[in-house]
């Protein structure tokens, strides 16, 4: 129950995230970016995703936070550096967030449905 608990939450966190990209130069992508977390976090939660995908999703994201990351780490906050570095910064911790959530998704004790497969049925005691 925890477990369905917190991937609602998280996904809930991943919709605002996507709520607060309107104003940004490539929106659009970082709107799917976050709405794609959500619901990957929230259908991971009630293990309705199947493995493969989330590991995928997560190196995924892990991969894009080491190429967004700026070459010079100026902080999250206008007015303290350079804007494209902060806004490199930004996305960047935010890929990187997606990936350890969705990693720890994969990897939870579970995760699977009862519904996957018969093996599982006796195995899923959440």
């Amino acid at each position: 129950m925890l477990r369905k608990t917190i991937g609602i939450i998280l996904g809930l966190v991943f919709i605002s995230f996507a709520a607060l990209q309107y104003n940004d130069p490539d929106a659009t992508l970082w709107i799917l970016i976050y709405l794609y977390a959500a619901a990957i976090t929230i259908l991971g939660a009630f293990g309705r995703v199947p493995v493969l995908v989330l590991a995928i999703t997560s190196v995924a994201c892990m991969l894009g936070a080491l190429y967004l990351w700026p070459e010079k780490y100026e902080g999250l906050e206008v007015g303290g550096g350079d804007i494209k570095n902060i806004e490199e910064a930004r996305e960047a911790l935010g890929l990187l967030l997606i990936g350890v959530v969705i990693f720890l998704y994969a990897i939870m004790p579970g995760r699977l449905s009862k519904t996957t497969t018969p093996l599982t049925q006796n195995a899923d005691h959440s």
